[in-house]
């Protein structure tokens, strides 16, 4: 609105007839009262999102069972019958202590050629703690298990479970 001031002041100058100019948004003054511009705001409502989640999980040791080895005289060595992973699924609870609802995903890196990794559930979307007490969190639980390739030593690195946190935008 400035510039279109500028050029109609710089008309009338220029010119000698009288020339009136009104803008967008102004009241006519002559000059006798001051002029009163109203100024109004805005409110927007802005909360910070913070993500907070506890992770717990029972010991990831699971236990292979080498069967039952059984001597061949016929090729001198031994074969294995009934060889498997022995032991029940293992619990991951997630607790959303979050102003917002989250999203858990969980993923297994195996270091066993042919050992796999299972969840229940792979995902776990919880709702935002905002409203409760931190006794009723929201949580949720999934059970991990493993199968597949074997192991011949104790204590073998069998991987990782990763579990990556993100706000559940729906």
């Amino acid at each position: 609105m400035k510039n279109k001031f500028a050029i109609i002041t710089a008309l009338v100058l220029a010119s000698t007839s009288v020339v009136t100019a009104y803008a967008v948004n102004s009241e006519k003054n002559d000059g006798s009262e001051p002029t009163n511009i109203k100024v109004t705001g805005s409110y927007i409502d802005s909360k910070s999102t913070t993500m907070s989640v506890d992770v717990e999980w029972e010991e990831m040791n699971f236990t292979y069972f080498g069967g039952h080895k059984v001597w061949d005289p016929e090729t001198h060595s031994y074969t294995t019958e009934s060889a498997c992973w022995w032991d029940e699924p293992k619990a991951i609870t997630v607790t959303n202590h979050s102003n917002s609802a989250i999203k858990a995903q969980l993923n297994f890196a195996s270091k066993v050629e042919g050992l796999n990794g299972m969840f229940d559930e792979d995902v776990i979307l919880l709702e935002t703690a905002e409203g409760t007490t931190v006794d009723a969190a929201p949580k949720d639980s999934t059970h991990f298990s493993v199968s597949g390739a074997g192991i011949e030593t104790n204590n073998t690195d069998l991987g990782t479970i990763t579990v990556t946190i993100s706000e559940d935008i729906q």
